[in-house]
């Protein structure tokens, strides 16, 4: 950028000066003028040149410059008045007004203006020869302030001498410098043809302009910034001496450095920990822009005492809902004591969203969450009447206590008790972490509340978008007995779906069953269908005199859920569902009844893959009659799978009850399943009823993982008697097979 300092030439600032009123009077020391007269006009020519020239024009000492003006006019504008003067018949004319125009509003529209000197083209009669100079093309400064004389030429110019109404001539400058013209630093020059100082080599930092050899000054960098300079982002500024720019602030997240405003990159933290930003424990993390991560950093909040009745006494349970503190609805970890000896700390715990959420609660020692090195804790949830819902001593690290998936209804509240174990030491300190996690409908994970979860919001596909199973019917409480289930008037007519919870704890289910005949029939519990996780279940079976027929508590189901392969009478019978031991809740089951379908009985001869009888080789839920009536004999059977990803599920029960049972060694059985090459797959002996084979290849933990995640195709499925009793009775027996395929 080139700078050139260029005041008004010396005639035009004296007549400008003199246009402000009558007696104007002018002092200047800019320029010595010789002044003549002549036709009652005025003119002024330059002097000769002073040894001490001024920034940027020729310059002058020692000046007097007389004006005298006839028949002509002369106007001067101050904002208010106008005045206008004529001498030769004068007139006087005075307006008042107000211009609240300035010239930095009309620079550029051509017209001269006050304060302007010159205005585009417009340069009010003066030229490079009125300025001083010998030739050129004279021209307006681009803010009307000033002329540019750049374009002027003096004919002395460029000797190396100064001469005449040169400032400077090549080197020759006179002994000046930029700090004598008004600078801090800079380089001065001689411009070529003008022999005026050259500017654009001085600068003053801090100024706010960049010129001579800044980089940047203040604020104006150049229209530079951290991205332009190779960083990611920042604030880039200029340097105290103006030289360079200032990146110190620029910084690029992500590349293992520390550097501008970053507080951390990757694994660089500095110095910094979860306690230096305020937390008690945790990890601090590094964020993806560079900012400290708390997430993972916890802050403990202490106990609140009394929190148990007030009355402390070894060995005795202290609980009080009245005074637990809480109640906490979120993830908290708790700073407490037990003290003095037999203590309880009580805290309530609630559920406040609109579904199902999971607790978590775990004690650790003092060190943090991770460590349990001196104390020894029992947890226990009740309810706010003080019922004992589940209880933990050591499932955590040590001597610590750990509680998980404790299922919480919307708005339910339950009250955590923390003791010492066999509550007769003092525990200084401990920590308590209680994690409440959300149900998330649609995430995939099936949680208390669901019946399903297919990862989707869909409806129309088996799982509605509230994750519940389509085509299911919902329990009606109470239905605890036979007349409770009749009273709800849902009525199974063998081929139905209920979905229902166990709870409170020792909660039971029972549904109605009418069959028209007698039947065959699969019962069978879920978690979600077709998979079991989580429960454990068992299945009865009562008459409508409420007098037990049969009853699963052995988990022939998937994992630790119940089935009943059964002969149903024809009349009203009752399924009873309960949970395992009727302590603990079940949030949420499916309970499926099943006709088997009367596939007819077997033909011989069908000791062979070959000679398989094909009765169950489409189709599910199927059941074959059989009879083994000699002990080496073999029955086979061919099975096709028609979609990949299928299992099976194959079981052996009485063909006639009335003569013989599983559960009596009446039928001891074997059953094989092979591929259509032939290949043994899955073997089983006793997992049915008694001394019946079952082999399961159904849920996501299957029994027999052969029969899991078939490849579409052909099967074949043996019966035959256990090896241990290839000789004797227990060989000999009549049976059904009834066959399953569960598609993925």
């Amino acid at each position: 950028m080139r700078r050139i300092v260029l005041p008004l030439p010396l005639s035009v600032a004296l007549a400008t000066l003199a246009a402000c009123g009558d007696d104007a009077t002018v002092d200047t020391t800019a320029s010595t003028s010789e002044t003549s007269t002549t036709d009652d006009s005025t003119s002024t020519s330059p002097g000769p040149t002073s040894d001490a020239p001024t920034t940027g024009v020729p310059t002058t000492t020692d000046a007097t410059t007389s004006t005298s003006t006839t028949d002509a006019t002369s106007t001067t504008t101050d904002d208010t008045t106008t005045t206008t003067s004529t001498t030769d018949d004068t007139t006087t004319t005075t307006t008042d007004t107000t211009d609240t125009t300035t010239a930095a509003d009309n620079c550029g529209d051509g017209v001269i203006e006050d304060p302007e000197v010159c205005d585009g083209a417009a340069l009010a009669d003066q030229d490079c020869v009125s300025q001083g100079f010998d030739s050129g093309t004279l021209a307006c400064a681009a803010d009307c302030s000033a002329f540019d004389i750049s374009g002027c030429v003096l004919a002395s110019c460029g000797n190396g001498s100064i001469e005449g109404e040169e400032a400077c001539d090549g080197e020759d400058l006179a002994g000046q410098d930029c700090v004598s013209q008004g600078f801090e630093s800079g380089t001065l020059t001689c411009m070529e043809n003008t022999c005026v100082f050259e500017l654009g080599g001085c600068f003053t930092c801090g100024d706010g302009n960049i010129s001579g050899t800044e980089v940047c000054d203040g604020t104006e960098v150049g229209g530079e910034d951290c991205v332009s300079q190779g960083f990611e982002t920042g604030q880039i500024a200029c340097a105290a001496d103006c030289s360079a720019l200032d990146t110190s602030d620029c910084s690029t997240c992500g590349d293992n450095a520390l550097s501008g405003a970053e507080e951390c990159d990757g694994a660089l933290l500095g110095a910094a920990t979860c306690q230096t930003q305020g937390a008690d424990y945790g990890t601090l993390k590094c964020s993806a822009d560079c900012g400290f991560d708390l997430s993972a950093c916890i802050t403990a909040v202490s106990e609140m005492e009394p929190n148990d009745d007030g009355m402390v006494a070894t060995s005795t349970n202290d609980f009080s809902a009245a005074n637990a503190n809480g109640p906490f609805t979120g993830d908290t970890l708790i700073k407490a004591k037990i003290t003095p000896v037999g203590d309880d700390d009580v805290f309530a715990v609630q559920n406040t969203g609109d579904g199902y959420a999971t607790l978590r609660l775990e004690t650790f020692s003092i060190e943090g969450p991770g460590t349990c090195t001196t104390i020894d804790t029992v947890i226990d949830i009740r309810t706010a009447a003080n019922v004992l819902l589940v209880t933990d001593d050591q499932s955590g690290i040590n001597n610590c206590s750990l509680i998980t998936n404790y299922p919480l209804a919307p708005g339910e509240t339950v009250y955590v008790r923390v003791y010492d174990y066999l509550d007769n030491t003092v525990i200084d300190n401990y920590l308590l972490d209680i994690q409440l996690d959300p149900v998330i409908c649609g995430d995939g994970a099936l949680g208390p509340g669901e019946q399903c979860d297919d990862g989707n919001g869909a409806n129309g596909d088996g799982c509605s978008d509230v994750c519940k199973v389509e085509g299911a019917t919902a329990e009606i409480e109470p239905n605890n007995t036979n007349a409770q289930a009749d009273g709800t008037g849902i009525v199974s007519t063998g081929n139905s779906l209920f979905a229902g919870a166990i709870t409170p704890v020792a909660d039971v289910d029972r549904y109605r069953l009418d069959l028209a005949a007698a039947s065959f029939l699969r019962l069978e519990s879920f978690t979600a269908l077709n998979d079991c996780a989580g429960i454990n279940t068992v299945l009865r079976l009562f008459d409508s005199n409420n007098v037990s027929i049969i009853a699963d508590t052995a988990n022939s189901g998937i994992s630790n859920c119940s089935s009943l392969v059964f002969p149903v009478p024809a009349g009203t019978s009752y399924i009873h569902l309960e949970e395992n031991g009727n302590n603990a809740v079940i949030n949420s089951y499916f309970l499926q009844a099943a006709v088997l379908s009367d596939a007819g009985a077997e033909t011989e001869p069908n000791e062979t893959l070959a000679a398989a009888n094909v009765n169950l080789q489409n189709g599910s839920d199927l059941q074959v009659f059989g009879d083994h009536a000699v002990n080496t004999d073999s029955d086979y059977y061919r099975i096709d799978v028609p979609v990949a990803g299928s299992s099976l599920r194959l079981e052996i029960i009485e063909g006639d009850r009335t003569v013989e049972t599983c559960e009596s060694n009446g039928v001891d059985s074997r059953l094989t399943l092979y591929t259509a090459g032939g290949v043994e797959i899955a073997n089983d002996d006793d997992d049915g009823r008694g001394f019946c084979s079952m082999i399961d290849g159904t849920g996501n933990t299957p029994l027999d993982a052969g029969a899991h995640n078939l490849a579409a195709g052909t099967y074949y499925v043996q019966v035959r008697a256990s090896t241990f009793s290839q000789n004797g009775a227990a060989g000999q027996f009549i049976y059904r097979l009834a066959a399953t395929v569960r598609k993925p």
